[in-house]
């Protein structure tokens, strides 16, 4: 009976002994998974920190923008032992109102964010306030923000980042997403039994980031801007940039736009559109050199021959096209120098249209050059009579881009080639320091040499004795073409005679071009009543200074020779 006792016993204990294996075998094999996320859940939780960016550079290393790190201040209302007393000290601290703050705690929450973006140089306090206070419940979290050292300079081209998600929301900023980084990361915080967190367990986040080095060249950028400055203080344009690029790279050393804006304080502003690539508008006479070039290279135009303008006008069908002045005769290169239209309608209507399309085509109009993000492409349609022609020839009924321009006249100034425009020339690995280039891109061949020869001849001219002549220098030889585009008015359903598109758009020096520029205004006011506006009044007038300014910037020697005595004063 007793050994039937021990059999029994030990049969019960083995069977109990097997099921704890299997319990075990269960636990730790098969529902493994689900107990270490309950323990997880019970011990951990997961929290949203903006993760830091690459920082964006200027060509010559200075910051355009940067992570600052900073703190985010957190509480567990419940466990919070005087609510008023806490929130009372905390709005000395963080200026931040004590209402605001006595809200959040008395929310019925476990977890509330208190602050975000805090200055990294409270912390200390921070600290002290919770010791004092006996309040455990008060957390901090290492965090960052976007900072913009110069405030609005090159604003509209840099953009800004979402301070909030931590991730570019416009310009450079969302175009380089993927390369800067940034977002928003988790961290895994420890729990105590209470589910108070009390550090920080892990950071999940692992993103290669790069440093963006920018082809702008901050004290470039600074010129252009007190250009523009000026331009829209005396005139006062609905919108008006300045562009500046190197012709031989297609790198945009500077690109000033108005209306502009301070990223750091970007929720401030309703438009935060850079115009030099978003918009695009009628180039009116800049588009004349590129018929001309056709022209030349098919052999139409004739140097001695001379065309009648008609006293100033023509009839194209039933529309009358008028010149600014009433021209009679002039040659090609005069219809050029000054801006007749009359005359560069004659030469194109001597063109196969679809000739005249093609070339401007060719020469980048109509087509996004994908360097900015939202960048337009402007319109270019196919001509299919007299009048669209006409109107083609003189650049109205079509439109281009700020960007667009810069680059079809680099394509005059550096032998022929249009190229990509580049705004970033290289990424910085943050962790290894390795650059990585980005290469000048050539798109294609667009004028032959002896047609670029011919038109910085003609270019020159238009500046020495032209429609640019307030804008030249006594230092410094200019090519460039004013252009003067009449806008819409959906009013009177007609062209109207008092709001313009104006423009100018060169390289300087004319033999070896050091930079090209194009200068924008929407709509400029006159400054006297009986003033004209135009390409060569507004635009033009605005390089003068700015050119000679960039120039000895660039310790460049001036190429128009002068010589200078005390006794007889400066002779050219």
């Amino acid at each position: 009976m007793e050994k039937n006792k021990v059999y029994f016993v030990s049969a019960l204990i083995t069977f109990f002994f097997f099921v704890l294996v299997l319990r075990l075998f269960n636990i730790q094999i098969l529902e493994k998974q689900k107990f270490i996320s309950y323990i997880e859940k019970q011990y951990q939780m997961k929290e949203s920190i903006v993760l830091p960016r690459g920082a964006i550079l200027d060509r010559n290393g200075d910051i355009f923008a940067i992570s600052v790190p900073t703190i985010s201040i957190f509480a567990i209302p419940e466990y919070i032992k005087n609510k008023e007393k806490l929130a009372k000290e905390l709005s000395k601290i963080l200026k931040i109102p004590e209402r605001k703050i006595l809200r959040k705690l008395k929310r019925k929450k476990h977890y509330t964010v208190i602050a975000e973006n805090v200055d990294k140089k409270l912390k200390p306090r921070l600290l002290e306030l919770r010791k004092d206070l006996q309040e455990w419940n008060l957390g901090i979290l290492e965090s960052s923000k976007r900072f913009y050292p110069l405030g609005d300079v090159a604003g509209t081209t840099i953009g800004f980042v979402n301070r909030k998600t931590g991730v570019g929301m416009e310009g450079l900023e969302y175009k380089l997403n993927k390369k800067l980084g940034g977002g928003l990361g988790k961290i895994l915080l420890m729990k105590d039994a209470l589910g108070n967190p009390f550090t920080i367990e892990k950071k999940l986040f692992t993103r290669k980031q790069f440093n963006a080095q920018l082809t702008i060249d901050k004290n470039i950028q600074f010129m252009a801007e007190k250009a523009l400055e000026k331009l829209v203080f005396l005139r006062k344009p609905k919108e008006a940039a300045v562009l500046i690029l190197d012709p031989y790279t297609g790198d945009i050393l500077a690109a000033a736009t108005y209306p502009d804006y301070n990223p750091n304080k970007y929720w401030l502003y309703k438009n935060h559109r850079n115009i030099i690539f978003q918009n695009a508008y009628e180039p009116g006479s800049l588009a004349k050199p590129f018929i001309y070039a056709l022209a030349y290279e098919k052999e139409i135009l004739n140097p001695k021959k001379k065309y009648y303008c008609g006293n100033g006008k023509i009839k194209i069908g039933r529309r009358i096209i008028r010149d600014h002045a009433r021209f009679k005769y002039l040659t090609a290169d005069e219809i050029i120098i000054h801006s007749s239209n009359v005359g560069i309608i004659k030469i194109a209507l001597e063109l196969d249209k679809n000739e005249i399309y093609n070339f401007l085509k060719k020469a980048g109009f109509g087509t996004s050059t994908k360097t900015f993000p939202g960048e337009a492409s402007g319109i270019l349609r196919k001509p299919y009579g007299k009048g669209e022609v006409a109107y083609m020839s003189i650049g109205q009924s079509w439109i281009a881009s700020i960007i667009q321009i810069g680059m079809a006249y680099s394509a005059i100034a550096n032998g022929g080639w249009l190229l990509k425009p580049r705004l970033v020339k290289s990424f910085i690995d943050t962790k290894t320091g390795e650059k990585e280039e980005v290469p000048v891109v050539k798109v294609r061949k667009l004028f032959k040499k002896e047609t670029v020869e011919k038109l910085k001849e003609v270019l020159k001219l238009v500046v020495e004795e032209g429609t640019a002549k307030p804008g030249k220098s006594k230092f410094f030889t200019i090519a460039g073409k004013t252009g003067t585009a009449q806008k819409y008015d959906p009013k009177i359903k007609s062209l109207s005679r008092e709001k313009h598109y104006t423009w100018f758009a060169g390289f300087f020096p004319v033999e070896k071009p050091k930079y090209t520029i194009v200068i924008f205004a929407n709509e400029p006011k006159q400054i006297y009543k009986w003033e004209h506006i135009g390409g060569g009044k507004v635009s033009s007038t605005v390089m003068k200074e700015l050119i000679d300014q960039l120039m000895f910037y660039s310790k460049e020697k001036p190429d128009k020779v002068s010589v200078w005595t005390p006794f007889r004063g400066n002779k050219k």
